[in-house]
């Protein structure tokens, strides 16, 4: 998997999406961009007639991708962001779905500024950051995107389908305590409105030049939903991460921003479910952008105790 998502982009591949962007440019660089697991991605730098500009490619390389759909999905979601949100998102430049540069689906995007930090020289300000920047997503006005931006619908009605599309690889009795206890809240759950969320919020989807936050990558999974499941990812990373309180330093730094999170135990199982299935590709991935002790054994000792936590708070 990590050897197709990283294979250099041809030279015949390279030219033709230049000239869907603009007849008149050519590439004159490109790499792969390490930390992603469901697409391959590249940064690509263009000179159109004398002047750089600098993108993102991004191919859709999994099985269940390859009909144009993600694509679609993702061109969608950054392009229904407004440019005056106060996000700092790629937009999008050219949507090729129907395979036909690569022969996969492709989007090309603009370049933020910046790469993954791993290892902040601030603990503390990293995570006060990373709080902020998800509080900033759930700060765009829903009503300033598109009327068709993707939604879901109450936690009760996709307890089901989350269950079911993440069956385990590991800790399955574990699991099966998280899914009964899932299936027991979900029609209680008290909601916390419906913002704006991004549905795959770790830091190696946040760009940082220097130690200083300058963007938010992968807006695939976005949609309008309880702001919970974001604040359940981002606590789930830390704990991934670095354990201990961190999950809960970033969470008080985020509702220092926008208040209480109600039913948090229960946002933290939501979105601990796909690591029952993929925690090992994470690691793979943690791995890449820089977080080199993060074991399979670390990272599950790791989210087994998260998640018993969450059990016994909710």
């Amino acid at each position: 998997m990590a050897d197709d998502r990283r294979r250099p982009l041809r030279d015949d591949e390279l030219a033709r999406i230049a000239h869907a962007i603009d007849p008149r440019a050519r590439a004159t660089f490109s790499a792969p961009i390490l930390g992603g697991l469901d697409a391959a991605t590249y940064a690509l730098d263009l000179d159109i007639a004398g002047e750089r500009r600098e993108l993102v490619v991004r191919i859709s390389t999994l099985e269940n991708e390859r009909d144009g759909a993600a694509a679609r999905r993702y061109w969608k979601a950054i392009a229904g962001i407004p440019t005056t949100a106060p996000l700092l998102v790629p937009r999008p430049v050219h949507l090729d779905a129907e395979g036909s540069l690569v022969g996969l689906p492709c989007l090309v995007m603009t370049r933020l500024a910046g790469t993954p930090l791993a290892r902040p020289t601030n603990e503390d300000s990293w995570i006060d950051q990373l709080a902020g920047a998800v509080a900033s997503i759930h700060g765009v006005d829903v009503n300033s995107l598109p009327a068709d931006y993707r939604r879901n619908p109450k936690p009760a009605d996709l307890m089901d389908e989350r269950l079911t599309r993440w069956p385990p690889r590991i800790l399955e009795d574990l699991w099966r305590e998280v899914a009964d206890a899932l299936r027991r809240a979900a029609p209680v759950v008290i909601s916390n409105g419906m913002v704006l969320t991004h549905h795959d919020f770790w830091f190696g989807n946040t760009l940082w030049s220097g130690e200083r936050l300058t963007g938010i990558v992968d807006w695939d999974g976005a949609l309008i939903d309880d702001p919970g499941i974001d604040v359940g990812y981002a606590r789930g990373d830390m704990q991934l991460v670095l354990a201990g309180d961190a999950p809960d330093r970033l969470l008080a730094r985020y509702e220092a921003r926008r208040g209480p999170v109600l039913a948090m135990p229960f946002w933290d199982l939501v979105a601990a479910l796909p690591a029952f299935r993929w925690l090992s590709d994470w690691v793979v991935g943690y791995r890449e952008v820089g977080r080199s002790e993060l074991t399979d054994d670390l990272a599950r000792e790791r989210l087994e105790s998260f998640v018993r936590a969450a059990l016994r708070g909710l």
